[in-house]
């Protein structure tokens, strides 16, 4: 089966194909990688699938409701992507209501 395309790699440009852990750049070169089981999510109750992979890879951020705070309280927030100096992902939270 063919490796689906699922957009751009933020760091180099090349496709992005989702694999069985997660969405790889097929730059060999390149480490960017959105992990299925992602810790960032997952410390905010959601999951990273395909629907947040895609718009992530498309707009560089998206947005999420009811997020859960480690005291329990739910929040929205919105989950921005960038990348690290050597490819990586990496995601950061603005909230609304900010400056």
């Amino acid at each position: 089966m063919k490796n689906k395309i699922i957009g751009v790699c933020p760091n180099c440009g090349a496709n992005v194909v989702e694999r069985e852990k997660g969405w790889f750049c097929e730059n060999r070169e390149c480490r960017f990688v959105l992990w299925k089981d992602n810790a960032f999510f997952k410390r905010l109750g959601k999951r990273l699938d395909y629907h947040v992979a895609d718009k992530l890879l498309r707009d560089g951020r998206v947005r999420l409701k009811d997020c859960k705070s480690a005291k329990g309280k739910t929040y929205n927030a919105t989950v921005l992507l960038s990348c690290e100096a050597d490819g990586r992902s990496k995601f950061s939270l603005e909230f609304e209501g900010g400056c």
